[in-house]
């Protein structure tokens, strides 16, 4: 029976399909406002949609200024999947009087013609972020919450969606209480910051101070913590929106560099042993998640045994690309200790 289940994982291995487990999702979606639905308005709708695809799905905000994003938009619906109008509505579910085009691009079309052009794509998982943020009100500061400043979160949250990353937010309870103040954050105090931090086991660690200086004069300082270390940064504007906006936008240029792999092309095999593979429920998740990631351009089965299976992944961009990103999807856990690269399966 056992050497059956076997020969039957083997027969998967050449027949299963990817299932991509996107962290962000939406990332080929945009939608922009027209006035009215004519051709000529949804062409230029369409360049304007594209742009903002490009952003979250390069990482860069820049991208829309080079050459390869205007040869693109020259050719834009091309890569329209699909699209559809609707009614434009308030924050508070009311209907205006102006309509909106959403528009989904095809994802292999557009990564095809980025990869032609030479552009690098930021691979599917992204870093999870928490964001400690305090704002100060004339003598008192507190944390920026839903109850009292949801506001402010919903800007931090836009901006971040448009550059394709996602936030999350402490819940600020009772343990959060006992093990991080708004001295803490706003002192810059580094080890209650990341022990209150664990608990949300995020990638990186955003801290902010948010505060108006001058009847027209608002400014933000920030700091992230991210792979055992920390950069710092200061945005200033009159308008309170731009300082929260330019905050996030300096992040993820921080960040992006890091999580995204910009090198020259190296080719490269390795060996990957997952254990705790006892079913073919287990092999099929583990199999279609290592072919999904954006940095192994090949999967195959090298190794099979009762409670364990040896890949062999090819990357285009070296084995630290794939380690890098396995380590962001929270899928596998890596084994310490071993004489060759071990993971886990996680529960």
């Amino acid at each position: 029976m056992k050497s059956g289940i076997l020969y039957l994982i083997y027969f998967l291995a050449l027949i299963s399909q990817p299932v991509h487990a996107v962290k962000v999702s939406g990332l080929y979606q945009a939608t922009i406002s027209v006035s009215d639905e004519s051709v000529s308005k949804r062409r230029i709708a369409l360049k304007q949609a594209l742009g903002k695809v490009l952003v979250k799905v390069t990482g860069d905000r820049n991208i829309k200024k080079s050459m390869s994003a205007s040869l693109l938009f020259e050719r834009s619906e091309r890569f329209v999947q699909q699209y559809r109008y609707h009614q434009a509505t308030n924050k508070w579910g009311q209907k205006k009087g102006t309509s909106e085009l959403w528009v989904q691009f095809d994802k292999n079309t557009l990564n095809e013609a980025l990869k032609t052009y030479g552009v690098t794509i930021w691979g599917k998982e992204r870093p999870s972020i928490l964001v400690w943020i305090v704002y100060q009100k004339d003598e008192n500061r507190f944390f920026v919450n839903l109850e009292e400043s949801s506001e402010y979160l919903n800007i931090l949250e836009n901006r971040a969606a448009a550059r394709g990353v996602r936030l999350l937010f402490p819940l600020l309870d009772l343990q959060d209480n006992s093990q991080i103040s708004v001295t803490d954050v706003w002192g810059g105090f580094t080890e209650p910051i990341l022990k209150a931090s664990k608990r949300y086991q995020s990638d990186a660690v955003l801290t902010g101070k948010f505060i108006q200086i001058l009847p027209t004069l608002w400014q933000s300082k920030w700091s992230v913590y991210f792979d055992e270390q920390m950069i710092n940064w200061t945005s200033q504007s009159d308008i309170a929106d731009i300082v929260l906006e330019e905050g996030i936008d300096e992040l993820v240029d921080k960040l992006v560099p890091y999580y995204k792999n910009t090198g020259e092309k190296n080719t490269e095999a390795i060996e990957l042993l997952v254990n705790d593979i006892d079913s073919l429920d287990k092999y099929a998740q583990t199999f279609s998640y290592l072919k999904s990631l954006q940095s192994v351009s090949a999967t195959n089965v090298k190794r099979v045994s009762s409670t364990y299976v040896v890949f062999e992944l090819t990357s285009d961009r070296g084995s630290d690309g794939i380690y890098q990103e396995i380590a962001l999807g929270k899928i596998l856990e890596s084994v310490e200790g071993g004489d060759r690269i071990e993971y886990r399966l996680l529960p």
